[in-house]
C-alpha cells in the first residue's frame, strides 16, 4: 500500500543534513539536457542498474539529477560501497546497491550540504528497475518531493522532500570516487532509463536542442505530444565502465522490454544533435559531456558547470555562482568561492577516509 503524500512527506521531512567536502574523482558515460527555458515541475523514470561491482574499494554512484546551477541538485542516488561503509544496513549491504533520495546544495550557514532521506534499503530486486520521481508538489515554496519505488512491486524504497528552488537541467550520472587512496571499481554491465518523462511547466519546444550524451551513451528519439510541454525519452543506454563478462540477466531485459513497451508511439521532432551537451550563456565552452551553464563558464571534462566566469579544470560538477572557482574534484558554490582539493566531511554520522556521500554510524 502507498502512503499518502502527507505520509511521504512527513517521514522524509525526519531525512538527516550532513556538511562534507567531496572529492569526484571521475565520471562515467552521461545523457543531459538543459537549461529549459521553462521551468520543469515533474520528472519521472525507471531505472535498470545492473549488476553490482562485487569488492568496491571505492564509492560508485549512480543517479538521476535535477538542477538549475544556482541551487539545489535534486538526485535519487543508487550507491556501491566499500565494505562496512555502505550507508545501508543488513546483511546484504555489502552485496548489493544501496538507495537513497538526496538534495545536494547550500546549507543556512553557507556551507555545501548532503541531505539523505531517510529511508535506504539494499533489500529490493533491482532486475525489477527502479522508478524515480521528482514532483513540485508546492510552487510558491518551491517544495520538491522525490520518491523512489520498485519498479514491478510499486513498494516504496526511499523518499525526501526539500525546498529546492525552480529547476532547469536534467541529466544522469555515474561518479567514481577513490577511498583512502584506493580508485573505485566503476559500472561493470549496461545500466538503461527507461520510459523518461519531463514535464515542464509550459511548453518549450526547443528544449530538444540542448539534448547531449558523453562516453558513449545512447538514447531513442526524444519526443513531445503536446508541442514541447511534455517531453519523452523511450530508452537511455548508459555503456559500463569497465569490461567485464557481465551482461543484463534475462529478467532484466525482459523487464526492460515490457517497460519500453508501453511508452507513447510519438513522432521525433527532426534536430541536430550535438556531440556533447550545449552549453548555455556567451562565452561558454564545455570540451565533454554534461552541464554548462552560465557566461564565461568553462568546463574541461565531464560533469556540471554553472555560474558567470566560472572555470573547472577537471570533472565532475562545477562552480555554482559568479566568479567561483575549483581547482580540483567536488562541488564548489558561491561568490568567490574556491575549494582546491577534498577535505573531510562532518555531522549526521561518524568521521571517516570517504569524501563522497554522507556515511552513518
Amino acid at each position: 500500500m502507498h502512503p499518502t503524500l502527507a505520509g511521504l512527506m512527513l517521514s522524509a521531512s525526519m531525512a538527516t543534513a550532513s556538511s562534507m567536502f567531496v572529492k569526484r574523482d571521475s565520471w562515467g558515460p552521461a545523457f543531459s539536457l538543459g537549461p529549459a527555458k521553462q521551468e520543469i515541475i515533474s520528472t519521472s523514470t525507471t531505472i535498470y542498474p545492473g549488476q553490482m561491482p562485487s569488492d568496491q574499494a571505492g564509492y560508485l554512484f549512480v543517479w538521476l539529477g535535477i538542477s538549475n546551477g544556482t541551487g539545489d541538485l535534486i538526485q535519487s542516488i543508487i550507491g556501491s560501497y566499500p565494505a562496512g561503509q555502505s550507508e545501508c544496513s543488513g546483511s546484504a549491504a555489502d552485496s548489493t546497491w544501496c538507495i537513497s533520495s538526496e538534495v545536494y546544495g547550500l546549507a543556512s550557514n553557507g556551507y555545501p550540504n548532503q541531505w539523505v532521506g531517510s529511508l535506504t534499503t539494499a533489500d529490493t530486486d533491482y532486475a525489477n528497475g527502479i522508478k524515480l520521481n521528482y514532483t513540485l508538489v508546492d510552487k510558491s515554496s518551491y517544495l520538491w518531493l522525490q520518491t523512489m519505488e520498485d519498479a514491478v512491486t510499486g513498494e516504496l524504497l526511499s523518499t525526501f522532500n526539500k525546498t529546492s528552488g525552480p529547476m532547469l537541467g536534467w541529466g544522469t550520472a555515474i561518479e567514481c570516487n577513490d577511498y583512502n587512496g584506493v580508485s573505485c571499481t566503476g559500472t561493470i554491465s549496461e545500466q538503461y532509463y527507461v520510459n523518461s518523462t519531463i514535464i515542464l511547466e509550459s511548453a518549450d519546444d526547443t528544449f530538444i536542442d540542448t539534448l547531449g550524451v558523453s562516453s558513449g551513451a545512447t538514447h531513442t528519439d526524444m519526443v513531445t505530444a503536446d508541442n514541447g510541454k511534455t517531453w519523452t525519452i523511450s530508452k537511455i543506454t548508459i555503456p559500463a565502465m569497465e569490461s567485464s563478462s557481465s551482461s543484463s540477466s534475462s529478467s532484466v531485459d525482459a523487464n526492460v522490454a515490457v517497460a519500453e513497451s508501453t511508452s507513447a508511439d510519438v513522432a521525433p521532432i527532426t534536430t541536430s544533435t550535438p556531440a556533447v551537451v550545449t552549453s548555455a550563456g556567451a562565452g561558454s565552452a564545455q570540451a565533454t559531456g554534461s552541464f554548462g551553464y552560465g557566461a564565461g563558464s568553462a568546463q574541461q571534462s565531464g560533469g556540471f558547470g554553472f555560474g558567470a566566469g566560472s572555470a573547472q579544470p577537471s570533472g565532475d560538477f562545477g562552480s555554482f555562482g559568479s566568479g567561483s572557482a575549483r581547482p580540483s574534484g567536488g562541488f564548489g558554490f558561491g561568490a568567490g568561492s574556491a575549494r582546491p582539493s577534498s577535505s573531510f566531511r562532518q555531522g549526521g554520522g561518524k568521521w571517516s577516509g570517504f569524501v563522497g556521500r554522507r556515511a552513518q554510524m
